[in-house]
């Protein structure tokens, strides 16, 4: 073969490597919502902190991708407190106000066909 056929292979196959790259590891096909600690308690100082991530199709967060998401707290929102969010990163950190109850927050994600709706419950302090 001639060295004008191993280019011409060469750029085909890159641009099929980069083709199947961004179909599977920079196109987002799903929203995950990752919720750390998964419960607030009664305490002053009880935080939680909801992300919404963006998942390719491995599975895994997309490659150089964000979203944005808006939250709402349907549910108690008298028992808790916004302390940071931002809609760019899709970060919700809230803190507890010392009472018992359960709190409801949706997300609505440009990514996402139907809002998604996380439940927290606000458990008392075990001693």
């Amino acid at each position: 073969m001639k060295k004008k056929d191993w280019i011409m292979i060469l750029i085909g196959v890159m641009i099929l490597l980069l083709i199947a790259g961004y179909y599977f590891l920079y196109n987002i096909y799903e929203i995950r919502t990752e919720i750390s600690p998964k419960h607030l308690y009664t305490d002053l100082t009880s935080t939680l902190e909801i992300k919404v991530i963006p998942i390719n199709a491995i599975g895994s967060k997309a490659l150089f991708r964000s979203t944005k998401s808006e939250f709402e707290i349907i549910e108690g929102a008298s028992l808790v407190e916004v302390i940071f969010l931002d809609k760019e990163l899709s970060i919700l950190k809230i803190k507890s106000k010392g009472i018992e109850g359960k709190v409801g927050i949706k997300i609505y994600n440009s990514h996402s066909l139907f809002p998604q709706y996380v439940e927290i419950l606000i458990l008392p302090l075990q001693v």
